[in-house]
């Protein structure tokens, strides 16, 4: 239950107690007692009594004149006509200042309730009769303490009422609501119920009417006491303000002194330097956190100005800020700056200023308050160092270097002698470095060719590390485009010599893209772009050299992005065709089987060979789905032959060229594996040719996934053996089936029989292996004749046909006889996909 409806209930409780009381009152009412003299009493205590009150000095109470009447009443007429006469003055005097009738009703029911409490101790004690009787008993004691019973009775009853209401009102104990608020008003009671005993006596000892005849003196040295107290009230008010002022400028004065001490204290222990400068500039009072950060003592500063210890170039717009304030422009200003520390050294301050008035008025002072910021300073600088440098080589990073070449440019286009140029450098094989001996050796290397590119530069020549393995040079200045080539040259040198790398002896080459600022080259993009074109042709003629850049290249780097553009598109309509190139057994002198060759011709440029378009794949991610559809295409035309003559003996077998790219995909067995499906073609029909490189990019996986294919029943055979990865450990480990010896070593046996045993050898190896032997490019019949005297199983080449379209491949199984070799314009032909 909240206090509101516990003081709603407490109010009601004591308004229906005082209604008991008044009708207590009522029914013992000595009616025959009413005489003209109380009914002028009650005249006097409703109308006049409430009224006239005498306030008490410098205390929140006054002495009612209506208090001392009721007393009078209940000693004169009884109990019960002095509860009737309280209630109705209560009810009255309430009436006047609250208009809460549970309030107005309330404050006469508790007055009700506190004269019957009186009247009945009064009675009971016989303590009424004795104070009635006192002029017969003459007895003083009796009378006295008869008027302080009852000051005292109504006093604890009166007020402790009030406490409890003030005690819910306030939500505070009653107890301390009673001590702070009620203490004091005892004094009150008290006077009232002298003054009624007073009373009492004269009205026994001179009578009614010399009691009436009194009033108008007594209401006449009431307003003078009124008027003697309230004169005293203004005096102890004038003395109480008089204290007070005293007691405000004594605070004052302490506060201004304790202000001084505090900021001669702020002043001179703060933790940063504050100073009072003069107008010329002179310091006038430093702080000691401004003499640690500069390093002079407070004398050595007072002999001396703020000019003389400004950093020279930073002393003029010091200066201009100083006069703005003097001349009243601002109100403050803030500056960073660097001061001379007495040792020499410079100190980068922050400092906020503003003008003080001084005792001349024709001059202002200036409060600086000043900041070592050279942590600030230091940490801005590193972080814009991490901005603009490669965090591994500590180089010129891309947004630093573009920004100095932007520079370059614009200095170029206001002085036409001035030269700029750019070295694009691009590491070969750097990958491999990675994957064979790790990536920490690989930053390593990235760490020690930086040191190398530094070597090679002029003074004021930048080298920068774009990202991953490409570095980039820009060279500047008067001449510089003469000494471009010698610089790629030195780059060159400089990686000739082996670089070792904890233990590890790593040699490495560069592309060098060679751009000389020319009329087309409006932005630093612009020269990046031609840079990166050079380099990438020195990069496909043959790397570890340089390309000095010619418009040429850039039609040329604009044909590859159609070619790329056109190859996706050949890629996703399936407009790459497959080709056949017979297989010949020397055993049986019969075709044993087809290698599938992919072929594209372009609608512009007719057919493109596949070392020209295969990179391309292979460099887009286009290889995976390309080499998905030459093996379905193949295994869908070789499945046609094998259903249409199933008593041929053996099958044709279809040997298919994979790239070693096509590894990368861990679901390429899967693939192989749905295509049979799909094509109901067998898979001890299928040989899958891939080349040494496998092994060398691949590694563990390769041999993982050949095993899976040997399980599905396709034959592995190693196309252009010899050439690439040379460790011969895998032979042993893998489930290869045939070697395929490389047209280059066919080509080369002469009439006098030169790489014959190189051949020889290849054959013997396969020999005691258990492998089969396939010469590719066998092109005449001196060359069959050789390769029969060396037990080699089969050979494939321009003898016997030329790659045809599978119509032409029906046609010559029908004729059982080679054919003559298709026109291709003049178009090398390689067979294979790699």
């Amino acid at each position: 239950m909240n206090n509101g409806k516990k003081l709603n209930i407490y109010m009601a409780c004591i308004v229906a107690a005082g209604v008991f009381c008044m009708a207590h009152a009522f029914w013992y009412l000595p009616y025959g007692r009413i005489d003209l003299y109380l009914v002028l009493l009650a005249t006097l205590t409703l109308g006049l009594g409430s009224r006239i009150t005498i306030p008490i000095p410098r205390f929140k109470s006054h002495i009612a004149v209506s208090d001392t009447f009721v007393f009078l009443a209940l000693l004169l007429y009884g109990g019960e006509i002095a509860i009737v006469l309280a209630c109705a003055e209560a009810f009255i005097s309430s009436w006047r200042f609250c208009k809460k009738t549970i309030t107005v009703f309330t404050n006469a029911a508790v007055m009700a309730i506190c004269t019957l409490t009186v009247a009945h101790i009064m009675e009971w004690t016989g303590l009424l009769k004795g104070v009635q009787t006192f002029v017969q008993t003459r007895d003083w004691n009796l009378l006295i303490i008869g008027l302080c019973v009852m000051a005292l009775t109504q006093f604890a009853t009166n007020t402790t009422f009030a406490a409890v209401y003030g005690s819910l009102k306030s939500n505070k104990p009653v107890w301390e609501t009673w001590k702070n608020n009620f203490l004091w008003t005892f004094l009150t009671y008290a006077i009232g119920a002298l003054s009624a005993g007073l009373l009492l006596l004269l009205n026994h000892w001179i009578g009614y009417g010399v009691v009436l005849a009194t009033f108008p003196i007594i209401f006449l040295v009431y307003l003078s006491y009124k008027m003697y107290l309230e004169n005293v009230e203004i005096s102890l008010l004038q003395a109480e303000q008089a204290r007070e002022h005293a007691t405000v400028l004594e605070k004052q004065s302490n506060a201004l002194r304790e202000s001084e001490e505090r900021f001669r204290s702020a002043f001179d222990f703060a933790p940063i330097g504050i100073a009072l400068v003069s107008a010329t500039g002179r310091w006038l009072k430093v702080n000691r956190a401004l003499c640690e950060i500069l390093g002079y003592n407070a004398e050595e500063f007072l002999d001396t100005d703020f000019q003389s210890m400004t950093f020279a170039q930073d002393l003029g717009d010091t200066l201009v800020k100083v006069h703005e304030l003097h001349s009243g422009k601002v109100q403050t200003c803030q500056l960073e700056q660097r001061f001379l520390h007495k040792d020499g050294r410079q100190v980068w301050t922050l400092w906020n200023a503003s003008p003080v008035e001084s005792v001349d008025e024709d001059e202002r002072n200036l409060i600086f308050q000043i900041q070592d910021i050279e942590d600030k300073k230091r940490a801005e600088e590193k972080l814009q160092y991490e901005a603009t440098h490669d965090s591994l080589t500590g180089l010129p990073n891309r947004a630093l270097f573009f920004s100095r070449l932007e520079a370059a440019i614009e200095t170029a286009e206001r002085n036409p002698s001035y030269d700029v140029s750019v070295l694009f450098i691009d590491l070969d094989r750097f990958k491999v470095v990675n994957d064979s001996l790790g990536h920490p050796v690989g930053d390593q290397l990235l760490i020690a060719i930086a040191r190398r590119l530094k070597d090679c530069l002029r003074p004021n020549d930048l080298v920068a590390r774009l990202g991953g393995d490409e570095f980039v040079i820009l060279v500047e200045g008067k001449g510089g485009g003469a000494d471009v080539i010698r610089i790629a040259e030195r780059v060159q040198e400089k990686f000739s010599t082996a670089f070792d790398l904890g233990g590890n002896e790593v040699y490495s080459s560069a592309s060098i893209g060679i751009l000389n600022l020319g009329e087309s080259h409006q932005t630093a993009e612009d020269m990046m772009r031609d840079a990166d074109t050079a380099m990438y042709h020195a990069k496909k003629s043959g790397k570890a050299r340089h390309e000095i850049f010619d418009p040429s290249m850039h039609e040329v780097a604009k044909a590859a992005l159609q070619i790329e553009t056109d190859m996706r598109r050949a890629v996703e309509n399936k407009e790459f065709m497959v080709y056949y190139q017979p297989i010949y057994s020397l055993q049986t002198e019969e075709t044993v089987g087809f290698e599938a060759l992919a072929r594209w011709r372009h609608e512009k440029q007719g057919f493109i060979p596949p070392d020209n378009f295969i990179p391309i794949a292979e460099e887009l991610g286009l290889i995976h789905e390309l080499g998905e559809q030459i093996l379905r295409q193949a295994c869908t035309d070789i499945g046609i032959l094998l259903r249409s003559n199933p008593d041929k003996v053996p099958p044709l077998i279809l040997s298919v060229n994979i790239s070693c790219k096509q590894f990368g995909n861990t679901e390429f067995v899967n693939i192989v594996k749905q295509v049979l499906e799909e094509t109901r073609f067998p898979a001890a029909n299928l040989k899958l040719e891939i080349t040494e490189s496998v092994f060398l990019e691949h590694r563990e996986n390769a041999v993982k996934m050949l095993k899976e294919l040997k399980q599905l029943g396709v034959e592995i055979d190693v196309d252009d053996f010899g050439t690439g990865y040379s460790n011969l450990n895998y032979l042993t480990q893998l489930p290869i089936s045939t070697l395929k010896i490389d047209r280059s070593f066919i080509e080369a046996m002469g009439q006098e029989g030169s790489n014959l045993e190189i051949v020889q050898t290849i054959i013997a190896l396969a020999d005691n292996l258990g492998m089969k032997v396939i010469a590719e490019g066998v092109e005449n019949k001196e060359q069959l004749q050789r390769l029969r005297s060396l037990n080699c199983q089969g050979a494939q080449g321009f003898l016997f046909s030329k790659p045809m379209s599978f119509d032409k491949v029906k046609t010559y199984l029908t004729k059982h006889e080679p054919m003559l070799p298709e026109d291709f314009g003049g178009l090398p032909v390689i067979p294979s996909v790699q």
